[in-house]
């Protein structure tokens, strides 16, 4: 296929054909999505240390992202077997009532344990609904509006990033953070009414496949498996989990290769084509980035005082600086495209050595605001492009399981960052209590960790390109 056609179609594309008449409706539907799925991000993060300050077990505080991010990732491969046998419209009005369900559980959870339950619950409507924006993406826009369409999310982000924590500080700082998820209640209802009106019945539909009820289970397993090395003591049984993990995630992604219903385009981790290079990018860049914005407002909290009303604002302007970001170099193409997107993982690098150095040594918050900036604009520089790249890469055929399925892999690899940054933490020393300490040997040693996945990040990007060359070679 020609890889270079979209690239020279989207820089024709103007913001005005996405957002005016039938197309500016499923741009208004999909962005809605993006908005309930990413403000929970934001709200949660913030409520993290008000949430464990209220009922205890700080030891299970990355597990509150880790779970609904294992959810997330069976929700968005669901979302492919659902949409064969419901349509694609009602798979996602599925995915809404399942978010909106585990929102009520998480408002209604006495402790913890019924928490966990719920995110889990909550993550699999919300990656459902991730996976159907993306898919709907793809089905309802021309090759040359995608880039636009995809940037339009990012610019949603914005909106995520500001609301999220505003509501998330709010009923922190009113001590009723259970208010936070009574929110989804009405805002889910909405949801679903809009995409009942908004989106055609017969759009986004696939053969019949089966549900791949063994690969999701391995790909959660080895999340779990990841979080609980840094809950048990020894050398043997961490190392072990981490193997365990590893294994998992290799033999789902194997059997997946073999199967009549596949839940990822072929040869998705490869380290020589196209789109197995794309998928590392996103996974490895999202570990990362994950780490960061979970750990960040327990920083805050309880090494700088910030009151929680505020706490989420300076963890958010990472993904202000993101959607920005994304919207400056979403036109770009050829040499300063490429040069845009080696500079997001250097820009993450900087940012996570920088944190892990005024964690550990002190530093003013002003320094830590800019370092968030400076990741935020690395990510969402790299974000864009390689999603959409990904997208134009996929061989004859693949188009919609490449595009549904770029969700699944973002969320395995937020649910891997979240994974690793818990059991960083817990192996820190972050497993009784969150003093001041425990909180600065934590976070410092998740940052430090960062380096590994930035920079393997940074040579999959490389790679891509060569690869995206020779794919384009060989099709003129």
């Amino acid at each position: 296929m020609d890889e270079t056609r979209p690239e020279a179609e989207a820089t024709r594309a103007s913001w005005g054909e996405i957002l005016v008449g039938r197309r500016g409706f499923y741009t208004l539907i999909i962005n809605f999505g993006t908005l309930l799925f990413g403000a929970d991000t934001f709200v949660v993060t913030t409520l993290l240390p008000t949430i464990v300050g209220d009922i205890g077990e700080v030891a299970f505080y990355a597990w509150v992202m880790m779970l609904f991010l294992v959810g997330a990732i069976v929700g968005s491969a669901s979302y492919a077997p659902l949409r064969a046998r419901l349509g694609g419209r009602n798979a996602l009005i599925l995915g809404a009532a399942a978010f909106t369900l585990g929102a009520l559980g998480c408002a209604l959870a006495p402790a913890m344990r019924p928490l966990l339950v719920a995110r889990l619950g909550e993550g699999w409507g919300g990656g459902m609904i991730a996976a159907g924006t993306l898919a709907f993406i793809n089905a309802l826009f021309e090759p040359r509006l995608r880039t636009r369409a995809i940037a339009f999310t990012s610019i949603t982000y914005i909106a995520s990033s500001l609301l999220g924590p505003m509501i998330g500080g709010l009923f922190a700082a009113l001590g009723v953070w259970r208010g936070a998820f009574w929110l989804y209640v009405p805002f889910g209802a909405l949801f679903v009414i809009a995409v009942l009106l908004g989106i055609p019945r017969d759009a986004d539909r696939a053969g019949a496949t089966r549900f791949p009820v063994w690969r999701l289970l391995l790909l959660g397993a080895g999340v779990v498996a990841i979080g609980a090395a840094g809950r048990v003591r020894g050398a043997f049984l961490p190392a072990a989990l981490v193997a365990g993990a590893v294994w998992c995630v290799w033999y789902a992604f194997a059997k997946d290769a073999g199967a009549r219903s596949r839940l990822f385009p072929s040869h998705p981790l490869s380290l020589t084509r196209a789109v197995g290079l794309g998928y590392w990018t996103l996974i490895l860049m999202v570990v990362a980035y994950t780490a960061i914005s979970i750990f960040l407002p327990l920083v805050l909290t309880v090494l700088y005082g910030v009151p929680p009303l505020f706490v989420g604002v300076v963890n958010g302007t990472m993904s202000v600086s993101w959607s920005v970001a994304a919207t400056l170099v979403a036109g770009l193409s050829g040499g300063a495209e490429r040069r845009v997107m080696a500079a997001g993982p250097l820009c993450l690098f900087a940012g996570s050595a920088g944190l892990a150095a005024t964690t550990w040594f002190g530093g003013s918050l002003d320094l830590v605001a800019t370092l968030a900036v400076l990741i935020g604009f690395g990510v969402g520089a790299l974000n864009v492009h390689i999603m959409a790249k990904v997208m134009a890469a996929a061989l004859p055929g693949e188009e919609s399981i490449t595009a549904s399925s770029l969700s699944t892999i973002r969320s395995l690899g937020m649910a891997f960052g979240a994974a690793v940054a818990g059991a960083v933490a817990n192996l820190a020393g972050l497993d009784e209590v969150a003093s001041p300490d425990a909180v600065r040997a934590a976070a410092t040693g998740v940052y430090l960790v960062n380096a590994m996945p930035i920079a393997l990040c940074f040579a999959a990007v490389l790679r891509f390109f060569r690869a995206s060359a020779r794919t384009a070679r060989a099709a003129t």
